[in-house]
C-alpha cells in the first residue's frame, strides 16, 4: 500500500468508535459538537399513502435534522380528515395501517416532549400501487439515469432524468418532473453528446462526449451530470457538461469556437435555463474523448462541492488511465474553481467505473474514492491499494461494527488476457490496507474466465455478525466463489444476484434488487425468494434501474422504473410495516452522496452499521440551510 499522509490515528479512531453500533446518547452529543455540521435539504415529511390489503398503508420521515437534535424524544399522531387514528402516539414506528372506511385525506403530526407540532402536508397518494410519471414524447429513447433533488424548494423531491437514443443517433435529453407528473423542462445537450467510440484500438482525435461519453462494450459507463443545492437557498441545481450545441429550456444555446471546447454549467432546477458556465480543464484534450463522473463532496465539512471527473485510456484501447479531478464551489452566483489534482500515473492508481464521496477517517469532510486509490479532501493522494488494480465495482460502509470505522469490498478485472493478483478484496477505507484478499485458480493460465466484473456487501445472513460480500465469479470451485462473511470467511458455496443491495422488507437484514424485482437470500437452503416483481417495467443498461433509494415515506428505499412502452416512469414503494425506526436515509450524509453520482450504478450505503445487529442508531451532524422555510418538522 502506498500512502501519502494522515494515516489513522488515536484520535481518529476514537470518533470513528464514538460513531459505531453502541455509541451512546453523551458520546453522541459530544461527537456531534467536535465534528462540522452539514448544510443538508430541508425534506418535508414524506407522507404517502398506499392501498394495502383492503386497507391503507402510510408511512413518513423521521428528518435526520430533528433526530440530531432530539433523538429518541419524537412520536406521532395520524390523522384522516383532521380526526386522529392512532391511540397513543407512534414511537416505534414511522408506519401505520389504516383499516377504517371511507376516503380522506391523511396528515401526520410530530409529537416532541408531549407537545403536538403543526400537522404535515397532505399525504403523497399513490392510487394505484405506485406513482405514474408520463414521459415526453421522444420516440427510441430510453430513459438511463434519474437524479433526485428538490429543485423548487417546497420540501418534496423532483427527479431529473437523462433520455439517450437507443441506437445511438439522437443527441442526449435532460429532462425534469415532479412525482405528480408533471414535466417541467427539458435540455438537448447536442451534438456534443454523441457517443464517441475508440477506433482501431486507440483513442479518436475527437472531443469528449458530454453525457454518455465513451462506449465501451455497447454500454456507456459515464454521466457528467448531477444535481444539488449547492449555493444553500434551499433549491436545487443542476450540474452538467456541455458543448457547441447544447440548448437549455429557454431556447439559449452554448456557442464555442471548437466542438473540443467544453463547460460545467450551472442550471436553474426550477426552470432548466443556464445560470453561469465555466471552461472544462483541457489537460486531457490530445488524448481523444475522456469519460468521466459528477458528484457532490462535503470538502470543508460543511458546505457541498462540485466534483468532477475525467478519464481517458492512453495508447491502445485498454491502455494507462489518466485521471483528473477539479472540484468547484457556486455561491449562487459564480462558479469558483476549489482544487485540481491530476493523478500521477506512477503510483499504481487505476480508475473504476464510479466514484464514491464519503468520511473515510471520520473528521467531517469527504474524501473522493475510485476503486483502488483515494484522493484526500484537500486535493491529494491519500492512498493506493497496494497490488490492486482496475475494477468495475467497489463498495464502502461500517461493514464490520466491530471494526472502527469504514471498510470497502472491490472486485478486480482481467484485461486483455493479463490476470489480476488477485479477483477482489476486502480492506480498510481509511488506510487503503487490504484485510482479506481473495485467491485465483491455482493455475491461472489455464483459465479463460477470470475477469470480475461485479461485487456486492450487504448483511445477507443474520447469523454471522456484520456484512457478507460475494462476486459474480459462479463457479463454485473457485477459492473466490461463494458468499464471504467479513469475521468468519467463506459461509455459503453459492451465491444470490450480485447486481445492488436495497432495503426494502422492514427488518434491518438486507434483500437484493437486480433487473426489476426484489428478492430475499434465505442461508439456511442457500437460494433466493421473490419478493415484489411489478409488472409492466424494465430495466436498462447491466439490469439497472434508472435509481432506488429513499425518495417519499419512512427510511425503506423506493424503485424507479420505465414503462417497457418507454412512455413513463413508476415509482413503487414498500407497504410492509416495519417496527424499525430510522432518520431517513437522504439526511445520512454517505447514502445522500451516492445519489449524486450515477455513470456505472453500484449499491449505495449509510456511513453507520446498518444491518441485523444495528440497535441504536448515531446523531447525523447536519442542519438545514439558514433561513430554511418553516415545516411541520420544525418546532
Amino acid at each position: 500500500m502506498h500512502s501519502t499522509h494522515r494515516r489513522r490515528t488515536g484520535a481518529t479512531v476514537a470518533a470513528a468508535l464514538l460513531a459505531g453500533l453502541l455509541a451512546s446518547p453523551a458520546a453522541d452529543t459530544a461527537t456531534a459538537a467536535a465534528t462540522p455540521r452539514r448544510v443538508v435539504e430541508d425534506l418535508d415529511r414524506g407522507l404517502v399513502a398506499v392501498p394495502s390489503g383492503g386497507g391503507t398503508f402510510l408511512s413518513w420521515r423521521l428528518l435526520g435534522t430533528e433526530y440530531a437534535r432530539r433523538g429518541d424524544r419524537i412520536a406521532f399522531n395520524v390523522y384522516k380528515n383532521g380526526r386522529r387514528l392512532n391511540h397513543t402516539p407512534i414511537t416505534r414506528s414511522t408506519t401505520y395501517r389504516d383499516d377504517t372506511r371511507g376516503e380522506g385525506a391523511y396528515t401526520v403530526r410530530a409529537v416532541v416532549d408531549g407537545r403536538e407540532r403543526r400537522a404535515s402536508r397532505a399525504a403523497f397518494e399513490l392510487p394505484v400501487g405506485h406513482a405514474e410519471i408520463p414521459l415526453a414524447a421522444a420516440d427510441g429513447y430510453t430513459v438511463r439515469h434519474a437524479w433526485p433533488g428538490d429543485l423548487d424548494g417546497d420540501g418534496r423531491y423532483e427527479l431529473v432524468v437523462s433520455r439517450l437514443s437507443a441506437d445511438r443517433s439522437g443527441t442526449d435529453l435532460l429532462e425534469a418532473y415532479a412525482l405528480t407528473g408533471e414535466r417541467l423542462w427539458r435540455v438537448d445537450l447536442g451534438p456534443g453528446s454523441l457517443a464517441q467510440v475508440p477506433g482501431n484500438g486507440a483513442n479518436d482525435p475527437a472531443p469528449a462526449a458530454i453525457s454518455g461519453s465513451t462506449a465501451v462494450g455497447g454500454y456507456r459507463n459515464d454521466d457528467n451530470v448531477t444535481v444539488y443545492d449547492l449555493d444553500g437557498d434551499g433549491r436545487a441545481e443542476v450540474l452538467l457538461h456541455t458543448a457547441d450545441g447544447t440548448t437549455f429550456a429557454d431556447g439559449s444555446r452554448v456557442h464555442a469556437a471548437s466542438p473540443a471546447d467544453q463547460f460545467v454549467s450551472v442550471v436553474d432546477g426550477a426552470t432548466g435555463a443556464e445560470r453561469t458556465r465555466q471552461p472544462v480543464p483541457d489537460d486531457f484534450t490530445a488524448d481523444g474523448p475522456s469519460g468521466g463522473h459528477f458528484g457532490i463532496a462535503y470538502l470543508d465539512g460543511e458546505r457541498p462541492s462540485l466534483v468532477t471527473k475525467l478519464v481517458t485510456r492512453v495508447g491502445a484501447r485498454r491502455g494507462t488511465f489518466r485521471t483528473l479531478f477539479q472540484t468547484w464551489d457556486f455561491d449562487g452566483t459564480d462558479l469558483t474553481r476549489r482544487w485540481k489534482y491530476v493523478v500521477p500515473t506512477d503510483r499504481g492508481a487505476s480508475s473504476f467505473h464510479q466514484i464514491r464521496t464519503v468520511d473515510l477517517d471520520g473528521d467531517g469532510r469527504d474524501e473522493i474514492a475510485d476503486g483502488n486509490y483515494v484522493v484526500d479532501d484537500d486535493g491529494s493522494l491519500r492512498y493506493v491499494v497496494d497490488g490492486a488494480g482496475h475494477g468495475d465495482r467497489f463498495d464502502i460502509a461500517d461493514l464490520d461494527p466491530a471494526r472502527p470505522g469504514l471498510e470497502g469490498f472491490a472486485v478486480q478485472q482481467s484485461e486483455l488476457g493479463v490476470v489480476s493478483n488477485f479477483p477482489w478484496y476486502y480492506y480498510d477505507a481509511a488506510t487503503g490496507e487490504r484485510l482479506t484478499t481473495g485467491a485465483h485458480p491455482a493455475d491461472p493460465a489455464s483459465e479463460t474466465d477470470l475477469d470480475v466484473g461485479r461485487g456486492n456487501a450487504a448483511d445477507i445472513d443474520p447469523g454471522h455478525p456484520g456484512y457478507e460480500y460475494w462476486t459474480s465469479t459462479a463457479d463454485v470451485t473457485r477459492p473466490g466463489a461463494g458468499v464471504f462473511n467479513v469475521r468468519d470467511g467463506r459461509i455459503a458455496t453459492t451465491a444470490p444476484s450480485v447486481n445492488f443491495r436495497i432495503w426494502w422488507d422492514g427488518d434491518k437484514a438486507a434483500e437484493l434488487l437486480d433487473f426489476t424485482h426484489v428478492e430475499k437470500w434465505t442461508p439456511a437452503t442457500g437460494t433466493s425468494a421473490t419478493l415484489f416483481d411489478p409488472p409492466g417495467v424494465v430495466s436498462g443498461a447491466r439490469n439497472a434501474t434508472p435509481f432506488h433509494g429513499d425518495l417519499i415515506g419512512d427510511w425503506r428505499e423506493e424503485i424507479l422504473a420505465e414503462t417497457a412502452d418507454h412512455t413513463a416512469l413508476r415509482l413503487y414503494t414498500t407497504t410492509e410495516p416495519t417496527s424499525t425506526r430510522l432518520y431517513t436515509l437522504a439526511h445520512n450524509p454517505a447514502h445522500r452522496l451516492g445519489w449524486t453520482v450515477r455513470g456505472y450504478l453500484q449499491s449505495t450505503y449509510t456511513d453507520y452499521y446498518l444491518g441485523t445487529e444495528t440497535r441504536r442508531v448515531p446523531r447525523p451532524a447536519v442542519t438545514t440551510p439558514r433561513g430554511a422555510v418553516s415545516r411541520d418538522h420544525h418546532p
